[in-house]
């Protein structure tokens, strides 16, 4: 089906010829409704919902192609204890209904949050938030927390108290007046159901006034996102095979970029079942899948095979002395009997994929027979939420940024419907998780993370099987997609950075 899109793409692109772009809005898509854009409504699965919130709202800091930069926040600092981070905001920033943002909103914001959650990120580390006049205001943490300034001040909406203060359930406050936020663009229509959203140019933005009118989000399913692209329906498209670069080049107008490998397809062992109660049948598994093999067919291009520690070999947090496991179909059949399991067999809990069957077919010639159990994505993180489960493929974002996400995703803390699993219970590696969080010494915090990556890659509570880039189509007419260091937030690879939008 996919040759079919691309060769289909091919043959409109040669009818195709560079004309005067047409006036109107920047319209992107997206596979599912997100839900209501406020920090308590919209939806936890997959990255789609906190990314548009950022067009809405905005963080103390944010991240450029070099890392962290001052935002809301035009500098900061950290008091000798590390537990006190103290931000100076700027003077100039205003909600969308024109009230003035100050160090309150900010207080009130954290504290907000304390009672009502914010539904992608904790915020308990917060111990107590002060304000020492308009425009300064000073974090108390609990204990030390290494990511706090990345995935916690770089992510965490702030919100106006004047709209909060006083509701009680906020996931149920779903006006178009709930969403109002300082960020450079403002809510004007949700629909919900069919996952439309009309965003309207913030014109008093801080930063100065955006490049678009207009953001509109629409749904259309994945396979049909590109003929979408090239028909004019949409500005921009994403696809997770190398084979758009080819398609794509030599375009009059519509470009390909790629982001970092951030996303991942991983195995997801159920611990607490057999057969995968025992190391030596997820082994097994892990010697009869040629990950390399795998990566470039699904790909179609220069794949990246998956890491046992889980870290891409991109990532500068990366341990490359892991164990390995190269594929070795008899070395699985060697741990399958040491499993007691001749025949090894086992359920896999999957979406429609490409990667299904040639794991089903690898791991057969390895002795190990699998049994695919077809479901959507969204039932299928509910029964993995659920435990109901022997082993499971997802694909999920966040392979990037600060390597806290090995905590997360291993022990019970990730909000990201699609990374959630059953929590790995060893104790070295829960100690060092929570170590590492506490650590401020990057050398101290490097060896507590390398030393997690080789407990996961010797048990094996999880298997990473390969790294996806997206590769974005965009009409470059319209506008260029940034760069974000290490994704957007926390290792998210999508192109609404909101640098890209400003600028006009």
């Amino acid at each position: 089906m996919a040759t079919f899109v691309v060769s289909l793409l091919l043959l409109i692109t040669v009818s195709e010829s560079a004309g005067a772009l047409p006036a109107g809005p920047l319209r992107l898509v997206w596979w599912t409704d997100v839900g209501f854009p406020t920090p308590f409504a919209v939806s936890t699965l997959g990255p789609g919902g906190v990314v548009r919130l950022s067009l809405l709202y905005d963080t103390l800091v944010w991240k450029d192609h070099t890392g962290v930069i001052p935002w809301l926040a035009e500098s900061w600092r950290i008091s000798r204890d590390g537990r006190r981070w103290t931000f100076t905001l700027r003077p100039d920033v205003v909600w969308h209904d024109g009230r003035p943002l100050t160090a309150r909103d900010v207080q009130f914001s954290f504290e907000y949050y304390r009672t009502h959650p914010f539904v992608w990120v904790d915020t308990s580390v917060v111990a107590e938030v002060t304000t020492n006049g308009p425009y300064t205001v000073t974090f108390v943490l609990r204990e030390h927390f290494a990511p706090f300034l990345e995935d916690v001040a770089g992510i965490v909406p702030v919100i106006p108290a004047h709209v909060w203060e006083g509701v009680g359930e906020p996931r149920k406050a779903q006006g178009l007046g709930m969403a109002t936020g300082s960020g450079p663009y403002r809510l004007a229509e949700y629909r919900p159901g069919t996952g439309e959203y009309r965003f309207e140019a913030n014109r008093r933005y801080f930063r100065g006034r955006p490049k678009f009118e207009e953001i509109q989000y629409t749904v259309i399913p994945a396979e049909r996102q590109l003929l979408a692209v090239q028909s004019g329906q949409s500005d921009a498209a994403m696809s997770d095979t190398y084979d758009v670069v080819r398609a794509f080049s030599g375009h009059p107008y519509l470009r390909v970029w790629q982001s970092e490998p951030l996303s991942v397809a991983r195995l997801l062992f159920n611990l607490e079942r057999p057969p995968f109660d025992q190391r030596a049948a997820r082994q097994a598994v892990a010697y009869g899948i040629n990950r390399t093999q795998l990566a470039t067919l699904v790909t179609r291009g220069p794949g990246v095979p998956g890491s046992p520690g889980i870290v891409p070999p991109t990532d500068r947090w990366h341990n490359a002395r892991v164990r390995a496991y190269p594929y070795d179909p008899s070395r699985a059949r060697s741990l399958v009997a040491q499993a007691g399991h001749t025949p090894l067999s086992f359920e896999l809990l999957a979406s429609p994929s490409p990667v299904v069957p040639v794991v089903q077919e690898m791991l057969r010639r390895a002795g190990i027979e699998v049994a695919v159990r077809t479901v959507d994505a969204r039932t299928r993180a509910a029964l993995v939420a659920e435990g109901k489960y022997q082993a499971a493929l997802t694909f999920h974002i966040g392979a990037g940024g600060d390597p806290d996400y090995l905590r997360r995703w291993l022990g019970g803390g990730e909000a990201n419907l699609f990374g959630q699993s059953v929590e790995f219970t060893h104790p070295e590696f829960q100690r060092l998780a929570a170590g590492q969080a506490r650590t401020l010494d990057r050398a101290a915090r490097r060896a507590s993370v390398y030393r997690m990556q080789e407990i996961l890659a010797d048990e094996l509570p999880t298997l990473a099987l390969y790294y996806r880039r997206f590769y974005w189509v965009y009409d470059s007419r319209k506008f260029v997609p940034t760069a974000t260091a290490g994704g957007l937030m926390n290792g998210i690879p999508l192109i609404e950075n909101k640098l890209a939008f400003l600028g006009r």
